[in-house]
């Protein structure tokens, strides 16, 4: 697990404007599953901390430089929605992605929102 102290000093971007995070983490990641278990897993707490909520009510897409995606969601609705256009399993809380453009799934994500 990082701490917050090196979670703050990765110069990750966040995206608050939706009712979900976006987290671009400037650093690539051989694939989404190490992307999840390196940095990921972390940075639930860390955003629910920031933002003073529930972490199982936080909806988290982190995507690193080299485009894995990771969606951490403890709720399975927003991962089973996006199985449904994807075919990703879920583990724990994640779904990985490494060959789907995170655009498509924000894209996604924000459908099921509306």
């Amino acid at each position: 697990m990082l701490t917050n102290k090196e979670i703050d000093a990765m110069n990750i971007a966040f995206d608050f404007s939706n009712q979900f995070v976006v987290a671009k983490v400037p650093k690539n990641y051989k694939n989404a599953e190490k992307f999840a278990l390196e940095c990921v897993y972390s940075l639930g707490p860390y955003i629910a901390d920031k933002l003073n909520t529930d972490y199982s009510k936080l909806v988290l897409i982190a995507i690193s430089k080299n485009n894995k995606v990771v969606v951490y969601s403890v709720n399975s609705r927003h991962r089973d929605w996006l199985y449904h256009y994807f075919q990703r399993p879920s583990l724990m809380y994640v779904q990985f992605y490494d060959d789907i453009e995170p655009e498509l799934i924000i894209e996604k994500i924000k459908e099921l929102y509306k």
